[in-house]
């Protein structure tokens, strides 16, 4: 997974190829949530008659993780790994790890990741 993008770009890629959403994010000076897209770049031939069955599993993901199911959006990240061609094993580590930390402390969310500057960060207008 090298390149992330917005959903009009997500929306333009589609039709030609495997667009997995990511996650949904609000920064500081943000109208609206933004939320994040991936492309699939490698899918072994063995694996074309999978993909979509893996691409749901993905989105149903996504939902259970925003839905604030911490214990199924775990069980689906880690099915996941190793899927794609391992391209997003990286992001579903973190899902598994925000997931697990926020189980603990019962996080109550909306779905959106709600980031902040970093310590001594200027934020251009």
């Amino acid at each position: 997974m090298n390149i992330i993008f917005d959903s009009e770009v997500a929306q333009k890629l589609k039709e030609k190829y495997t667009v997995l959403e990511l996650d949904t994010v609000m920064q500081p000076k943000m109208a609206q949530p933004l939320t994040l897209y991936a492309v699939v770049e490698t899918v072994n031939i063995s694996e074309i008659s999978t993909l979509p069955f893996f691409k749901e599993m993905h989105e149903e993901m996504i939902k259970t993780y925003k839905g604030g199911d911490w214990d199924k959006a775990t069980g689906l990240a880690q099915s996941l790994r190793g899927q794609f061609g391992g391209e997003l094993n990286e992001f579903y580590d973190l899902v598994i790890d925000f997931c697990r930390e926020s189980a603990k402390v019962n996080l109550q969310w909306d779905g959106v990741k709600h980031t902040v500057p970093v310590e001594g960060q200027i934020l251009d207008d």
